[in-house]
């Protein structure tokens, strides 16, 4: 097993995007729409995920909740910007979607933002891939960057968590040790 400098080295993978979403909280809904991917470089975000559409409102108190997403290079000027900024920007944007849209609808939001969370895939990606061993005895890597050639899906991610719990599992004679 390489050493943990060599190990990185040879797995290190920079070539990836930040995930940023800006979640608000409506009083009423904003459409009928569950997912709405947005290829329009005039909109600032590539994605509105309308959860309410999918998970009633009941679920979260009444709120109409709506995920605003990009993928973004990590050193894009929107992962500096306050939670208000990034607001200002965005909710323009959903007048064009629903033209009855008005911020009053907004009761609460959040803003979360994540680096490395989508590698950008190139012919070399495949030989970044790390193996879920890694060199600090007892620790294993799992990760988004490992579903290649799938892309992104959260059912990839647990498919393969579950393959690697399971070998941990046979190799362990059937226990785990905590």
């Amino acid at each position: 097993m390489p050493t943990v400098p060599t190990f990185m080295r040879k797995y290190d993978w920079g070539n990836a995007l930040g995930a940023h979403c800006l979640i608000i909280a409506l009083d009423r809904p904003l459409t009928d729409i569950y997912w709405l991917n947005i290829n329009d470089p005039g909109y600032p975000f590539l994605a509105l995920v309308e959860h309410t559409n999918f998970i009633p409102p009941s679920a979260y108190g009444g709120r109409h909740l709506i995920y605003l997403g990009n993928y973004l290079p990590m050193n894009h000027p929107l992962f500096k910007q306050s939670k208000e900024a990034v607001l200002a920007e965005f909710l323009p944007h959903l007048k064009r979607i629903n033209p009855a849209f008005d911020a009053s609808w907004v009761t609460e939001s959040w803003m979360f933002a994540a680096p490395y969370a989508q590698p950008v895939v190139t012919p070399e990606f495949p030989k970044h891939i790390p193996p879920h061993e890694t060199p600090i005895p007892n620790l294993y890597l799992a990760n988004m960057f490992q579903i290649y050639p799938q892309d992104r899906g959260q059912n990839y991610a647990i498919a393969m968590a579950n393959r690697l719990a399971q070998r941990l599992i046979a190799a362990g004679g059937g226990k785990i040790e905590m």
